[in-house]
């Protein structure tokens, strides 16, 4: 099974953020105990991880109590690191904060209605394919990704112009009809956003979520038209994704301020699309976030997704949320720590969670 989600461009640029003090007291998980987490699993996970040269970080936030904080590597709190596809679900975020402000009607409108000023040569089907659509995976654009040898990610990225090198595909099933992870397809979605707001993806998200959050987005990568890439490329510290889960746990609030509508939240994060278990644990698909259960447990979670082993899990029965990065450039293991990673947290991290 290929898990392909990589690749690197030309940045957005970025900057600090404050990162706070780290948990301090007796033991290494002095937190954990009173906020009903048990320590030998985040301890198993840790020693699991840390035998793994390439992890970069591993946190557990339950009840708004940062319960572990583990880097590794030379990594480090103020570390920001290219998290791939989970930039993907920020894109869905920043879709949801553009409706609620009205710079988007609703994801009933088309790519026609903010592209085809910029795209001339826009044909009357891609103009007519769904926001709704783009979120969802389901817009009928051909990509070949997960579960594939041939990979479409390279051509598309090396392309002098990524976002027409996608529109100018032709469509293989009819839009709205078959679900297809399609790396090309998001990034559709940062150019409807930079047209609907009048300012990049980076900018917007600053403004709009990554600063009510009290946090810093770091590079971003951009395609030759300056648009920052929707479906890879966004730089991340560990705290920062903690601080998304933590939103969306909290139903879009950040200590009393709105950031997203909760009812963006809730449509967001349900159950839109079979995946046909094209991840493991990953059998269904909401707006750019991928839902899973664990059979063990029985723990029903939303995940944010990048190649390698980048991961922010939603754990809402446990008021929960997880972050880890790993690093994947040129790294071959890739694929086999992503799987790492994953299983690790479900494995160890979420029985613990008692």
């Amino acid at each position: 099974m290929a898990l392909v989600f990589s690749g690197a461009l030309a940045s957005c640029g970025g900057g600090a953020e404050d990162v706070g003090t780290l948990p301090a007291g007796g033991g290494r998980y002095p937190q954990a105990a009173a906020q009903g987490v048990d320590p030998r699993g985040l301890e198993t996970a840790s020693a699991t991880l840390a035998a793994n040269p390439y992890t970069h970080l591993l946190l557990v936030e339950r009840n708004g109590v940062l319960v572990m904080e583990d880097y590794f590597n030379g990594a480090s709190a103020s570390s920001a690191f290219d998290v791939r596809s989970v930039t993907k679900t920020v894109m869905s975020i920043l879709v949801g904060i553009a409706i609620d402000q009205g710079l988007i009607r609703s994801v009933e409108e088309t790519i026609g209605d903010y592209l085809a000023p910029v795209v001339p040569s826009l044909t009357a089907e891609k103009a007519g394919i769904t926001i709704r659509q783009l979120l969802t995976m389901t817009s009928g654009i051909p990509w070949l990704e997960l579960g594939s040898e041939e990979q479409d990610y390279s051509a598309f990225v090396s392309s002098p112009d990524p976002l027409l090198w996608i529109l100018n595909r032709p469509l293989e099933y009819p839009p709205g009809e078959v679900w297809n992870y399609n790396t090309g397809a998001s990034h559709i979605l940062s150019a409807i956003l930079t047209e609907a707001t009048g300012t990049s993806a980076r900018e917007f998200g600053q403004a709009h979520l990554f600063g009510p959050l009290d946090a810093e987005v770091g590079p971003w990568l951009t395609d030759s038209r300056g648009y920052c890439f929707g479906g890879h490329g966004i730089s991340l510290r560990g705290r920062t994704m903690i601080k998304l889960g933590r939103l969306f746990l909290d139903g879009g609030t950040w200590q009393g301020r709105l950031v997203v509508s909760e009812s963006w939240v809730r449509e967001s994060t349900a159950w839109h699309r079979a995946t046909g278990d094209a991840l493991p644990w990953g059998s269904g698909y909401g707006y750019l976030w991928w839902k899973g259960r664990d059979g063990r447990t029985g723990l029903e979670f939303t995940f944010a997704v990048g190649y390698g082993g980048q991961f922010i899990l939603v754990v809402p029965e446990r008021n929960t949320t997880i972050a880890a990065a790993t690093a994947w450039s040129g790294v071959r293991e890739a694929d086999t720590n992503f799987l790492l990673v994953l299983s690790t947290i479900v494995e160890a991290i979420l029985p613990s969670l008692g």
